[in-house]
């Protein structure tokens, strides 16, 4: 995997394929698509990076891409360089995509590679609701998938998260 930006955050536990992450500020670029199963999302915001915008100016590729699950339509977002948080990112020459400002929260995750199909996700929700129980931590919010390579690395070799937001532990 080629060496990205990513969100800043501290790790507080891991546990075997678990952590519990305290996550840094950041902003992403995001749009919302009422058709689920659709790859538009993602090409509109990479639109967006590749010069779409106010200044026409290409921003920097960051990982994650995340996808939101379980609100009946597909949010994409891609996070934006953390340069942007000392300087406003080029207005989206695209109106359907928003830049938003995540605060600082605590978020957990489970790491998984391979394929990405709904059975599985289950699957891994129900693993990571389990952990969060063990240690009396309550979520709040949906699941979101965070896909960090390309669509053409193999799956085998793919490196992908399922995140939730929690309560800051005490």
């Amino acid at each position: 995997m080629p060496n990205y930006e990513t969100p800043e955050y501290t790790v507080i536990e891991k546990d075997n394929d678990f952590e519990l992450r305290a996550y840094k500020s950041y902003l992403t670029a995001s749009i919302e698509d009422k058709k689920s199963e659709n790859a538009s999302g993602f090409n509109q915001i990479f639109d967006y990076i590749n010069g779409n915008n106010s200044k026409h100016q290409k921003i920097a590729m960051t990982v994650p891409v995340f996808n939101e699950l379980g609100t009946g339509i597909s949010i994409t977002a891609f996070v934006l360089p953390a340069k942007y948080a000392n300087e406003p990112p080029p207005e989206p020459g695209n109106s359907r995509i928003a830049i938003n400002k995540i605060d600082e929260k605590t978020v957990a995750a489970i790491t998984f590679s391979g394929s990405v199909k709904k059975e599985k996700l289950a699957e891994l929700q129900s693993k990571l609701l389990q952990w969060l129980q063990k240690k009396n931590l309550k979520t709040h919010g949906n699941f979101r998938l965070a896909r960090y390579n390309s669509p053409f690395t193999p799956l085998f070799l793919r490196h992908n998260e399922l995140l939730i937001d929690v309560e800051k532990p005490l």
